[in-house]
């Protein structure tokens, strides 16, 4: 109903993105419900339905997205080099690993495995996706409050670095953008990073969902927040409490 718009939890809401791949591109979808014995197989191509049939499957969903802008030489004309697609994949990759750590993920390219994510914890995660050598320099973050809950990890100051790449906000499990939180960070950090670096940090928000709206753009990685001074003001806190509490802010 319409007040579910202003309450969104899911990752997306209304399917757009199942329909618009499947518009541009050749789809493979099995899926099988609990306690149903088979399930179904549905190919679509170019948004036309070519096939539905019956399927042994494992009890879930699985989608298989091949030859990209087949139907559209101009669009598929655009696309970047193999290397930066890659990139992109990856990033998408990296937010959906790091909001599931139950969740077994593997991201194969050309039949190479490139990454095989066990489940376990955050922090288990974060080393997993980002190497063993970032869980020395990882600091908790975490503190709770009527308007929000901040949980997660930020980097040691000496392990800035001067290009972004481990900088993170979610909310509610969302992987967002929200250059105004990053000041919140970057101050917290005043006068004990060098010139020009950026600190790496993970920062899961936890918000009412109808306190927020994540339907101001189609990508829904840029939320707007009811109250986001008080919450630029929370993150402040964390952070610096994070370094104080690890003795590395100047006395």
């Amino acid at each position: 109903n319409a007040e579910d718009l202003f309450s969104i939890s899911t990752k997306g809401f209304r399917g757009e993105a199942l329909a618009s791949i499947a518009a541009v591109a050749e789809v493979n979808m099995k899926t099988r419900r609990k306690g149903d014995e088979l399930g179904t197989r549905v190919r679509i191509s170019g948004s036309k339905t070519e096939l539905t049939e019956p399927v042994q499957t494992p009890v879930g969903t699985s989608f298989q997205v091949r030859n990209l802008f087949f139907n559209i030489p101009a669009r598929r004309k655009f696309l970047k080099s193999d290397h930066t697609e890659l990139r992109h994949i990856i990033a998408e990759f990296n937010h959906l690993a790091l909001t599931h750590t139950d969740i077994r993920f593997t991201l194969t390219h050309n039949d190479t495995e490139i990454l095989q994510l066990l489940p376990g914890n955050l922090r288990q995660r974060i080393t997993g996706v980002f190497g063993k050598a970032t869980n020395a320099y990882l600091l908790p973050i975490e503190t709770e409050t009527s308007i929000i809950k901040v949980s997660g990890f930020i980097g040691k100051p000496e392990h800035a670095r001067k290009t972004y790449g481990e900088q993170f906000f979610f909310v509610n499990n969302r992987y967002i953008r929200h250059p105004y939180f990053h000041k919140a960070v970057m101050k917290g950090y005043d006068q004990i990073l060098a010139p020009d670096h950026i600190p790496s940090y993970f920062i899961f928000m936890e918000s009412d969902a109808s306190r927020i709206d994540v339907n101001i753009h189609p990508s829904k990685t840029e939320v707007k927040f009811e109250d986001e001074r008080s919450i630029w003001h929370i993150l402040l806190a964390a952070v610096k409490e994070a370094i104080g509490r690890n003795n590395l802010s100047p006395s």
